[in-house]
């Protein structure tokens, strides 16, 4: 029981940069994976159905959280700092101790009612909301000159963030010489022109000024190990790794 409660000191949640461990323990109950709903509809003229699509949805995870006070006259500071730490406007990053170096984007759902508060530390379930399914892991960078194979790492597809610096040139392109996907700046560049790309976002810059692009430009994402091409000068890939 000691071990488990000096564990229970180090271990860390940190929710939208603030690290909660100084304030509360936790046990989680984590899903192996976000609900899937497979989708069919009917064979017309047979027995039977064909399959439309699978998709995951967004989901409820509940924290147990034992508040860190040893005295009853303690909750109170430490429920209003808490309080503090948990409220968001918006869905922000949510790293758990059983998963500490992936985490979730979140936001408090619902109520988060203490039982009673006596001198044992009071508890309450926290619901986070989780709306992407996907969890992120490492952030990852790499310098790229002509052609470059890398491992994006996690188990689905990333999408890029680039800033390059082309050089002077008619047009500018970068390539998934896996697919032959690619986005292609068509306007002059000079020697100080910077390139901007984000892939999920699907937007291109050239020194901050939306850019024009071919009309067959398609922002591709990587996957497992990536083969890119760009056609001149350097380029910064950013990219972070996503897991089921």
């Amino acid at each position: 029981m000691e071990l488990k409660r000096k564990r229970n000191q180090r271990d860390s949640i940190i929710f939208n940069g603030h690290d909660l461990s100084s304030l509360v323990s936790c046990r989680i109950r984590r899903p192996i994976m976000a609900s899937v709903t497979a989708e069919f509809e009917d064979a017309p003229g047979r027995s039977g159905e064909y399959f439309k699509r699978a998709k995951r949805s967004g989901y409820d995870l509940q924290v147990d959280m034992t508040l860190r006070a040893e005295h009853r006259r303690e909750v109170e500071k430490v429920r209003h700092d808490l309080a503090a730490l948990l409220w968001s406007d918006e869905p922000a990053p949510l790293y758990l101790p059983d998963d500490p170096t992936r985490y979730l984007m979140a936001i408090v759902s619902g109520s988060t009612d203490l039982n009673e508060i006596t001198d044992d530390c009071p508890k309450a379930t926290v619901t986070f909301h989780v709306g992407d399914p996907d969890y992120y892991g490492q952030h990852r960078r790499m310098d790229v000159s002509g052609a470059a194979s890398f491992a994006v790492g996690g188990t689905l597809p990333a999408a890029l963030t680039l800033t390059a610096k082309p050089g002077a040139c008619s047009s500018w392109r970068i390539t998934n010489t896996d697919t032959a996907e690619f986005v292609e700046v068509v306007q002059p560049l000079t020697a100080s022109s910077v390139v901007r790309m984000d892939f999920d976002k699907e937007h291109v810059t050239v020194n901050g000024s939306v850019a024009q692009l071919n009309i067959m430009s398609d922002f591709f994402t990587v996957k497992d190990r990536a083969h890119i091409k760009i056609s001149s000068g350097t380029a910064l890939l950013e990219w972070e790794e996503r897991w089921l």
